[in-house]
């Protein structure tokens, strides 16, 4: 592993810590304290810095150290937490985050990242101990190893701990030096004693520079905990062979370590007598005495630990020899546990892209299978689909990902928005289980944080007006996440005031976007918030009224296949849903044909398919009459001007034979629609592809897909198409009235 991806993975495993501390602070605020709390956010603060200290990142190291002195007289008892240090370290996790994301020299050069700094470091002072102001020096740890055994021995006791460190060959080519993991064991506590190993040093013919020939074996003093242990080799631990034997571990499990280690034997007995851990008088014992107890005269013998042999010999602490062996069974627990690994989200994606050529050539085999009439053939590639199917579902599931930890974020979005509009807003969390795609988790981000700051803003009334009206002063905003059909619906609602419709109407007439006379529903009505530059806000803020955030809600949800609706009763509240696909890489579609044309609709969002000539078509209005319900459509071939082969022969084909017409049923959230088409060809799994910029301003058209045949079929959009549809069945509707007139 190189630097770079290194320092990626130190950049990832901060941000995931700082999002756990982000977490606590929250719950804290709320007013839930207690050790564990105080005890987790410690422990991110002192990863960070460990990590950030492996690589040289002194910017971090400096602040966080401030951070962590304070948590850690909070965890001893020595301050009180209250609000005010809680908003504090709120700050200093946002600052932390920037120190970041800026390499040693770049802050160097930020003044105002550097004002900040000393600012929050003035700010923490009344809750830090003067040691904590104190720049981290440097020390040479190895000059301060005491290496009297003797002196180790007698200072052995349940902080005592020894790690076998055996560093990968190409540590030094991938940029890390072995001193610095030294260095911040040191800061864990105080290292007896290191022993180097250098049996595998070569010739000086052989000698490579960047080649790492060393080993360690290392006692250390320390109240840490195994986490804190290991997490400091967490950038190498992949590629190299570590051992930590706790304070607990008994004899038998140095000697384990003996067998496991490619060194000498003996060679290694001497080393742990050099580190402390047992004398050689101790060591020989043991083994002579388990070697008696287990060759015998054909009776099988007592075969006594090794380590309660040597605490009745008092040859060892009781401390060491005597406690229970926690080294070993967390080694076995986790063997048993399943286990988790990262992996580049580009690999994955990749990944998606073959299986989505993998399923464009089964149809393409299935289709030749078809052709030759031969039943072996077919059945094999039946079982082929089958299998297809199976990789096809378990590659997108990779991809899905739970919401919750997108809502989560908002909770500090709530919590500063509050403060910084005065009221008093509590964020309920409902199915944060519920799965997504992750490329639309990541595109959600921008969507959800403009909805629900105009909640805030707008919908939520004041601590005043709410308890005026009989309220709660405590405003509720809630986010939800469930399956409905096939469909992904996030919602986001809150008990305020509701979307004033009057105010809405005028200030839509003001800015021209519908005239005096409109009849408008109450579901287009509240549409008109999303249209440009449209605002209904009395003063611009720092949340709103430029009129620009709600359009770029629309328009990113349509991006992504899906639709929005809104719902809203005066003195009561609102509720936006966005309803999205599953998924946008792979989809059952449903492939019909318009003048040559292939197109596939979304099977998620058909009712179903009627014959359009066997129903009541009402002339100039675009609309028939099913089962007693008026249903818009649209002609396909109208929509996209599409012809096919020569008019005028063609023009004679239908006046002797008329086409029959289908008619495909949509629907997408409350709307209804219809989409008449030339021919129905059935369901088909297709591979969505993105549309070239050329494309972009093309309604109705989500996507291209490729066939098994080889020809293009295009994916239409069906929100944009149901959204089309109505918006012509009313302006039909209204020159049908006025002919009449």
């Amino acid at each position: 592993m190189s630097l770079d991806a290194v320092l990626q993975t130190f950049y990832v495993e901060a941000q995931e810590h700082l999002e756990s501390m982000e977490n606590v602070l929250l719950k804290m605020d709320e007013g839930e304290c207690d050790d564990e709390m105080l005890n987790e956010i410690f422990r991110s603060a002192h990863t960070i810095k460990g990590s950030a200290g492996i690589f040289g990142l002194d910017h971090i190291v400096n602040f966080t150290h401030v951070v962590e002195n304070v948590l850690d007289r909070a965890r001893d008892n020595e301050i009180t937490v209250e609000k005010a240090l809680i908003d504090i370290i709120f700050k200093c996790r946002d600052h932390i985050q920037s120190l970041v994301g800026v390499t040693l020299d770049e802050f160097n050069a930020q003044t105002d990242l550097q004002k900040t700094d000393s600012d929050l470091l003035e700010a923490l002072m009344p809750w830090a101990s003067e040691s904590s102001n104190q720049t981290i020096t440097e020390k040479d740890p190895i000059a301060e190893i005491t290496t009297d055994n003797a002196q180790a021995n007698e200072e052995a006791s349940d902080k005592f701990w020894h790690i076998s460190l055996r560093l990968s060959t190409d540590c030094l080519k991938n940029g890390m030096d072995p001193l610095s993991f030294i260095k911040f064991l040191s800061s864990l506590g105080e290292i007896k004693h290191i022993e180097t190993i250098i049996d595998n040093f070569p010739t000086a013919s052989d000698y490579d520079a960047e080649t790492l020939y060393f080993a360690y074996e290392i006692s250390l003093q320390s109240d840490a905990n195994l986490e804190a242990i290991e997490n400091t080799f967490m950038f190498v631990q992949d590629d190299s062979d570590i051992s930590i034997l706790p304070p607990s571990a008994k004899v038998d499990d140095y000697l384990a370590l003996i067998d496991k280690l490619p060194e000498e034997n003996q060679r290694l007995g001497d080393i742990l007598v050099n580190c402390g851990s047992l004398t050689k008088h101790s060591l020989e014992l043991a083994l002579i005495s388990q070697s008696k107890e287990t060759s015998g005269s054909g009776e099988e013998g007592v075969n006594h630990k090794l380590g309660e042999l040597l605490t009745e010999q008092h040859k060892v602490p009781e401390t060491v020899v005597n406690a229970a062996l926690n080294k070993q069974q967390q080694n076995k627990s986790q063997s048993q546990e399943g286990k988790q690994i990262r992996i580049d989200s580009n690999r994955l994606d990749h990944l998606i892209n073959l299986i989505g050529e993998l399923v464009i050539n089964q149809q393409r085999i299935d289709l030749l299978s078809k052709n030759s009439k031969n039943p072996p053939l077919i059945e094999a590639v039946d079982d082929f689909e089958n299998f297809t199917n199976q990789i096809r579902d378990a590659a997108l599931s990779l991809r899905m990902v739970p919401i919750g930890g997108t809502f989560q974020r908002f909770k500090r979005l709530v919590r500063d928005t509050a403060q910084e509009l005065g009221k008093e807003v509590e964020l309920t969390i409902d199915g944060a289980e519920t799965e997504l795609d992750r490329l639309m988790v990541e595109k959600l981000g921008d969507p959800l944080t403009h909805i629900v700051r105009n909640a805030m803003d707008h919908g939520l009334e004041s601590i005043e007006e709410r308890r005026a009206v009989g309220k709660s002063v405590k405003g509720q905003l809630k986010l939800s996440a469930y399956h409905e059909a096939s469909h992904i619906v996030i919602a986001i609602s809150d008990d305020g005031n509701g979307i004033d419709k009057e105010r809405v109407r005028e200030k839509a007439i003001e800015k021209g976007i519908i005239n005096a006379d409109s009849q408008l529903t109450d579901n287009e009505l509240f549409h008109l918030i999303f249209h440009p530059g449209f605002s209904t806000a009395a003063a611009v803020t720092n949340l709103s009224g430029r009129g620009v955030g709600m359009d770029v809600v629309k328009r990113n949800v349509e991006a992504l296949q899906g639709s929005i609706d809104i719902s809203s009763q005066t003195g009561v509240g609102s509720e936006f849903k966005i309803r999205l696909p599953l998924t946008l890489a792979i989809i059952d579609g449903f492939h019909v044909e318009a003048k040559g044309t292939h197109f596939i609709i979304p099977q998620a969002t058909i009712i179903e398919c009627i014959d359009l000539a066997n129903h009541l078509d009402i002339k100039g209005r675009h609309c028939i009459n099913l089962r007693g319900e008026m249903i818009p459509y649209l002609n396909m071939a109208e929509i996209f001007n599409l012809t096919s082969g020569d008019e005028h022969s063609l023009k004679d084909t239908m006046l002797q034979h008329p086409p029959k017409r289908e008619l495909v049923i949509v629907q997408f959230g409350s709307d209804v629609a219809g989409i008449a088409v030339d021919t129905l060809n059935g369901e088909i799994q297709t591979v969505v592809k993105p549309l070239g910029p050329i494309f972009k301003a093309l309604k109705g058209i989500g996507g291209s897909s490729l066939l098994g045949n080889g020809d293009i079929a295009f994916i239409l959009d069906v929100p944009q198409l149901i959204e089309l549809a109505i918006s012509n069945e009313i302006t039909n509707k209204i020159t049908s009235d006025e002919r009449i007139s």
